[in-house]
């Protein structure tokens, strides 16, 4: 709804003779009081970037005009100060967009008939591409752009409320938040105290230092991550020099199985870059605060707020799958999840505009349950595989990382052809356990030790055993016979898996039948059971449940594949923001 603008009458002179002389003493005082610092903060910011045409336009009947603002918390101070420069303009906050059960929209045409009747109107807005509908962005006759205060504009602003000249104002106070700026600055404190304040604010807003740990180059990296951490080291450190804009750093969701070491890069990208690091997950904006939707878009503008106060920051989401994809989902689930997704998207594109070195990365196990809106181009669109060591020379790597120099080269060989497709995790966790085995027994450590965590002692009986094989062979004989290229096949047991079968479908982009292959290669194992073993049985059970939803994805995306470069359905796209 347009925000009312006429002007507050003034309040008579109080002529009841049983007035105390105490009210009459504090109306006064309260008239004359200094303006506040929010008032002046936006009068001069206005000030600074009204031009003689964009005074007379406001001023005018029958105007449009769209004022972009640093920030959703300066909306409701611009627009409450825009009435000053001309009283009969008609004003429009426009922060958000609307979200209703059956789908979001953009705000602001339910007021454009105002301009009928000779109003002019003014759309205030921190991101009005994302949040104003197209009729109003079309039709604006100008847009003012109410730029973040500088070192300039926070003395004056000091200046006004204190009447004393400000010193020691310096650039990185112009990054506080909105609300610890005008909060340190206080009608009737002295310039000195005042900028005491936004010192004391700037020590508490710094995020706690990053724990010590390794930096990229102590890390053994896969020649996939190797090569993306090394042009991500390069565009950080020109945006942190100035030399590249903010918004050219290409945002990325880093994917892999758990223990892959997607976290444990991406702080360690951020110790070597020499920026901030602020972590967050989906599901911790349940756990904090109430868990109801409220809650948890409050939890969300937090961890935006928190990494753009932090800059040069990057923001790390876990489990951004705990978002799930609207395009999957009923209408009930859709109903509830969309405003939560709608927001993130919007807070993705804040982030990309503010033009604040704020670097956004997200961790997922599960790439291909994520809303395409998601990793659109733009938002986190670089899909960075974290898989686990591939080939003799990267698992050499990754054991000799863990064993340091503990065991020889040769030794080391050795171990390699076992460790095939496990992931940094579970290495780690075989030196730890092997380390702790020789320390028992009061000896150094050997190759042994570390065979006996990677195949211990296989308690199964030949029977099953025997199951397991057919299984494994099922799925590799049948991936061998459509083309897919088997990398592994393995019957020693790890966790929950009996054993293994990897393999990898030739090309990028890959066509319905090659989906339906996959599905069958996944199949593949169950269909051994029956025909060479002793029936199907539990062992079945995850590769019924990924072919499921392999093809279920492929169906609900309206496309042959879940892929982007493919053509979604028409539902797919009206769903995608």
């Amino acid at each position: 709804m347009p925000r009312s603008n006429n002007a507050v009458p003034k309040t008579k002179p109080d002529t009841n003779p049983n007035a105390t002389t105490d009210t009459v003493d504090l109306r006064e005082e309260l008239t004359t009081a200094p303006r506040t610092a929010q008032e002046i903060l936006a009068h001069e910011a206005l000030s600074d970037v009204l031009t003689r045409k964009t005074r007379t336009l406001l001023v005018q009947p029958s105007r449009i005009i769209i004022v972009t603002v640093p920030s959703a918390e300066w909306v409701a101070m611009i627009s409450e100060t825009l009435p000053t420069f001309a009283p009969k303009i008609l004003v429009s906050s426009a922060s958000a967009i609307e979200s209703s059960k059956k789908a979001d929209h953009k705000v602001g045409a339910d007021v454009l008939h105002h301009i009928q009747f000779g109003r002019t109107i003014a759309f205030v807005s921190q991101d009005p591409h994302a949040i104003l509908d197209q009729s109003v962005l079309t039709a604006a006759d100008a847009t003012i752009i109410v730029r973040s205060p500088n070192a300039a504009l926070l003395r004056k602003v000091i200046g006004r409320v204190s009447g004393q000249t400000a010193r020691g104002v310096t650039d990185e106070m112009t990054r506080l938040d909105l609300r610890a700026i005008v909060t340190a600055i206080r009608p009737r404190l002295p310039a000195r105290s005042c900028v005491a304040n936004l010192t004391r604010a700037l020590k508490m807003r710094h995020p706690p230092a990053l724990t010590p740990g390794p930096q990229l180059t102590d890390l053994p990296l896969t020649a996939t991550v190797h090569d993306w951490t090394d042009q991500t080291l390069a565009d950080l450190a020109a945006a942190k020099a100035g030399k590249l804009s903010p918004d050219q750093l290409v945002f990325a969701t880093l994917e892999g199985a758990p223990g892959t070491g997607k976290t444990l890069v991406a702080e360690a990208l951020a110790r070597t870059a020499g920026w901030n690091f602020i972590s967050s997950s989906v599901g911790s904006w349940f756990t904090v605060g109430d868990g109801a939707l409220g809650g948890v878009a409050r939890n969300l503008k937090d961890f935006v707020d928190t990494i753009l106060q932090s800059e040069p920051c990057i923001g790390f989401l876990d489990e951004i799958d705990s978002l799930p994809d609207r395009a999957t989902m009923d209408n009930r689930g859709r109903d509830w999840w969309t405003p939560i997704i709608t927001q993130f998207l919007v807070e993705i594109d804040r982030v990309k505009r503010s033009g604040k070195r704020v670097f956004l990365l997200a961790g997922t196990n599960y790439y291909t349950r994520l809303d395409e809106a998601l990793i659109r181009p733009g938002r986190l669109h670089k899909r960075v595989n974290f898989a686990p060591p591939q080939g003799d020379a990267e698992i050499f790597e990754f054991l000799r990382h863990f064993l340091t120099d503990e065991l020889t080269d040769d030794d080391l060989s050795a171990l390699v052809r076992y460790a095939a497709g496990a992931t940094p995790a579970a290495m780690e966790d075989w030196v730890k356990q092997a380390r702790a085995l020789a320390r028992a027994q009061n000896r150094p450590l050997c190759a042994g030790d570390v065979l006996a965590q990677i195949v211990p002692r296989d308690t199964r009986s030949p029977k099953d055993i025997r199951a397991i094989a057919l299984h494994e062979v099922g799925h590799a004989i049948v991936a061998h016979r459509l083309g897919h290229k088997v990398t592994a096949l393995s019957i020693i047991s790890r966790g929950i898996s009996g054993g293994h079968t990897k393999s990898v479908i030739p090309g990028a982009i890959h066509t319905l039948k090659e989906i339906r292959d996959t599905a069958t290669v996944m199949l593949a194992g169950r269909a051994a059971d029956i025909a060479l073993g002793d029936g199907a049985n539990s062992g079945a059970q995850a590769d019924l449940e990924a072919a499921t939803q392999l093809l279920l994805a492929a169906r609900a995306r309206g496309s042959t594949i879940p892929c982007f470069m493919c053509r979604r359905s028409a539902r797919a796209r009206d769903l995608a923001l």
